[in-house]
């Protein structure tokens, strides 16, 4: 299979789609016009319409904005059936307002949600068994909760709270004692 590149570099077998074929790369969106001149994934590689009357397919420059059009000192992008020239300081704008648009920000995000789609759907599985996901407890030496080994564990745990909350009463008790002795109220 030989590797067919679209305007701007774009591979035809990665960055576009077979099932929607008008829907050009999203690094170069903004280099075709909509309607009859606008990108055919079919004629990547060949009769390319990208930039048409504005440099054709070598002047489209990719970027995370959706591209655009460079003929000489002049860059264009699509709105619609035309293209609007852009000055200097829009092309600056687009790069410095890009945060969170590049494609890498929206591969993060669509896995972030996704992983959290998952964990949501775990909980509630687990709510519907009638488990509750959000508390863990000890697993015994079978693996499961409620066995002896989390009884004892419990046990083990209550006994030695309830020691510590003696202790610090106890000494509570006598800090407050020696305070008072010294002070010779008592």
């Amino acid at each position: 299979m030989t590797r067919v590149d679209c305007s701007g570099g774009q591979d035809r077998n990665t960055t576009t789609s077979e099932t929607h074929p008008q829907r050009p790369p999203p690094k170069t969106r903004n280099c075709y016009l909509t309607g009859a001149n606008g990108f055919d994934r079919d004629a990547c590689g060949t009769n390319d319409n990208a930039c048409t009357g504005h440099g054709g397919a070598t002047a489209c420059k990719p970027d995370n904005q959706g591209g655009y059009c460079q003929r000489g000192g002049q860059y264009y992008v699509s709105a619609g059936p035309g293209f609007t020239r852009l000055s200097r300081s829009d092309l600056l704008d687009r790069y410095k307002s890009g945060g969170g648009t590049d494609e890498t920000s929206r591969i993060v995000e669509r896995a972030l949600d996704n992983q959290e789609r998952k964990h949501t759907n775990r909980i509630r599985e687990l709510q519907i068994m009638g488990k509750n996901p959000l508390v863990r407890g000890y697993k015994g030496s079978e693996g499961s909760e409620g066995s002896e080994g989390s009884e004892v564990h419990n046990f083990v745990r209550d006994m030695l709270f309830n020691i510590g909350i003696g202790a610090s009463v106890i000494i509570f008790l006598i800090s407050v004692s020696i305070i008072l002795i010294q002070s010779k109220i008592i």
